[in-house]
Order: structure tokens, then C-alpha cells, then sequence
């Protein structure tokens, strides 16, 4: 691929991103699309290269099954959206600019303050239909990452065949 249409297809990307920061602000209650719609954003490529740094922290596994075996202590599951967002409300964050990646096609990272993040997250999450919502430290040694999966815990199935985890670190 030449340079010339490696730009432009970086260049269709960021507008991608930026659209899609425009779609949810549309979406979310005002209170809370405001506090997005004033914070910086970071699109592609830098939002690539945190992600991959994020992955490569984790060994590349953070969506595998070697991941459970090999850091199942920073990983918590759960069968009930409502026991995810508890489990949230209950994680103590610096009030510190973090990084904020909703998983949904297309989203920017946001640069919002991590404690704002926990007091809005069942909103945020609900809002993207419970989809993937990474918290990450700006230096990387701190995040949250929320997931769902198709599956269910067999100590407390759930009948959508849904399951959830929570891999949260401090380095």
C-alpha cells in the first residue's frame, strides 16, 4: 500500500472515531454527554499503539483462555450485570485524567477523570448495550477492564448465556 492511501485511510479512521463521539453524545443524557463532549480525545494511530501496549502488557492473552489460567488473580467473573456495576461502585480511583475506551465500533479514547468514570458507569456500560469499557491509567499501571462473554459460570449460570469478567491491575 503506498503512503498517499495509507493516510487517507488513517484520515477516514479518525473521522470515524470522531463521528462516533458525536453519536453518543446524541445518545447520553445530557449530564453526562456533556462532561464527554468537553474532554480530549484520542483517536488512531496513538489509540492503537495504547491498546496494543495494554495487550502486550498482558502477553497478548487478554482475551484467551491461557489469560484466566495464567492471571486469574486480576480477574473477577460474574453471571449479573447488576454484580458487575456493584463491583465497579466499589473500586476506589484517584481523582486522575484516565483513559476511557468503550468497546463499540469505531470509539475514540476519552480523556476523563477516573472517578467520574466509576460514578457513571452503569450508564455508560448500559449505554453501550454492556459491551466492552477499558479504564486505563495514563501510564498504563493502573485499569479496569470490563468484558462479556458467551458462555456462563457454572456456580451461577445465566440463562442469556452471558457472562461477564472484570481484570483490574495496579503495578
Amino acid at each position: 500500500m503506498d503512503e498517499r492511501k495509507a493516510l487517507l485511510q488513517q484520515k477516514i479512521k479518525i473521522n470515524k472515531q470522531k463521528s462516533q463521539r458525536n453519536k453518543l453524545i446524541d445518545f447520553l443524557p445530557q449530564d453526562i454527554s456533556t462532561v464527554l463532549e468537553k474532554c480530549d480525545l484520542i483517536t488512531s494511530p496513538k489509540l492503537d499503539r495504547i491498546l496494543d501496549e495494554i495487550h502486550q502488557k498482558w502477553n497478548y492473552e487478554l482475551h484467551k483462555e491461557e489469560f484466566v489460567k495464567k492471571y486469574g488473580d486480576f480477574r473477577k467473573e460474574f453471571s449479573w450485570e447488576q454484580e458487575v456495576i456493584q463491583y465497579m461502585q466499589e473500586i476506589e480511583i484517584e481523582k486522575k485524567v484516565v483513559c476511557l475506551f468503550l468497546g463499540i465500533d469505531d470509539s475514540p479514547i476519552y480523556l476523563v477523570e477516573g472517578k467520574w468514570v466509576i460514578e457513571n458507569f452503569n450508564i455508560l456500560w448500559q449505554s453501550i448495550d454492556n459491551d466492552d469499557l477499558w479504564i486505563i491509567s495514563k501510564d498504563f499501571n493502573y485499569g479496569v477492564r470490563v468484558s462479556r462473554y458467551g458462555g456462563y459460570l457454572e456456580q451461577d449460570p445465566n440463562s442469556k448465556e452471558i457472562f461477564y469478567s472484570i481484570t483490574k491491575w495496579n503495578t
